[in-house]
């Protein structure tokens, strides 16, 4: 018999923490569980920890070597049977009920496509920091957001359903460090409504100055630099997607009234690209503009522009003025500071002069 709800839990020196986790999920009220933990390969005696606990629920893999958390999510759903999956590292701690709320929303929300629970925010010594807030928004206020902004849901205790894992996530993009979670919401809402929760059910371990991948270190900007562009590719799977030109004119209404253009999947990536440049995120207007590169690149993509945009060369080359970005600011306060050293060194040479006439003469 299948248990109707799979934890799918990485872990990855956690010993401090994951005797706190498996309390957690053994005080359960919802008792249909298993728990597959996914040690990913740790150098502490997170294993041993794990191993004190017997009960048959909670199910252990071990990485050979390490591999990352999207690859542990693998790992843990290829070991998972559950009906309903719910994601959830071994650093954070469940309230009591939150398997029963996640699994009677599951039951009442049939068309959703995850769930999300709220969270409280705690430190490493199980301190709570407070609650973790989530703005309450529509599918397509969400999507406007993800394309526009960056992130705006959480995934700790995050549930779904395990045909939708399997349909729209599986498998996971082992590549995507500290974008991983991001991908998977946009992945989701393409293809349908979420529902938050507001109840807190997951204790979240949050300490900005751990060592772990989501510490606000500078590594964690440069990797989240870095995997930009390949996030907002996943707005590019609208070419598969049933309805995707409504979806557009729902999520961009207004841009779509100021630019006077209208969604067409055919030129998905010149109306995707069209939409990032009025990003305020300069990452994002870069990437609009390479979309559009590659929509005028060919003479088909051209031709196909100008039929179903009017779009020219002269209308091609005022797109750069939406990408005042961060080098070019740069080079314009190199120019500036440049001036002002010629400046500053024609009057000193001048003053030298000057000085040695003053003491010839003298």
């Amino acid at each position: 018999m299948f248990p109707k709800i799979s934890i799918l839990a990485p872990s990855f020196n956690h010993e401090k923490f994951v005797g706190f986790y498996i309390e957690s999920i053994l005080s359960q009220t919802f008792s249909d569980f298993e728990c597959i933990i996914v040690d990913d390969c740790s150098t502490d005696n997170n294993v041993q920890e794990i191993l004190k606990y017997k009960d048959t629920r909670i199910k252990l893999v071990q990485h050979p070597y390490n591999q990352g958390i999207n690859a542990s999510l693998n790992t843990a759903f290829e070991n998972a049977s559950g009906e309903y999956l719910v994601f959830l590292a071994t650093d954070d701690i469940l309230e009591p009920n939150a398997l029963e709320i996640l699994y009677q929303a599951l039951e009442q929300n049939p068309n959703a496509k995850a769930i999300y629970p709220r969270l409280m925010k705690i430190d490493k010594d199980n301190q709570k920091l407070g609650i973790l807030e989530v703005r309450q928004r529509s599918r397509e206020e969400l999507l406007y957001h993800l394309f526009m902004i960056g992130n705006a849901l959480t995934s700790p205790g995050m549930a779904l359903r395990r045909t939708d894992f399997v349909q729209i996530l599986y498998p996971l993009d082992r590549a995507m460090c500290n974008f991983q979670d991001v991908q998977m919401h946009i992945k989701l809402l393409l293809r349908g409504g979420v529902v938050l929760l507001p109840q807190i059910l997951v204790l979240y371990r949050f300490d900005p100055r751990g060592s772990n991948i989501s510490a606000l270190t500078e590594n964690t900007f440069k990797r989240e630099d870095m995997e930009k562009s390949k996030l907002m590719d996943t707005f590019l799977e609208l070419k598969n997607i049933t309805r995707a030109e409504e979806l557009l004119q729902n999520v961009f209404a207004k841009e779509i009234e100021t630019l006077n253009i209208a969604p067409n999947v055919s030129a998905l990536e010149y109306f995707l690209g069209r939409m990032a440049l009025l990003s305020p995120v300069e990452l994002n207007r870069m990437w609009g503009y390479h979309q559009i590169m590659t929509s005028y690149a060919s003479k088909e993509g051209a031709q196909k522009l100008k039929q179903l945009y009017n779009f020219e060369f002269k209308d091609y080359l005022k797109l750069i003025e939406s990408c005042d970005g961060t080098h070019y600011k740069n080079w314009r306060k190199y120019q500036k500071y440049k001036k002002l050293f010629n400046a500053t060194l024609t009057f000193a040479l001048v003053l030298c002069i000057l000085l040695i006439v003053f003491i010839i003469k003298g």
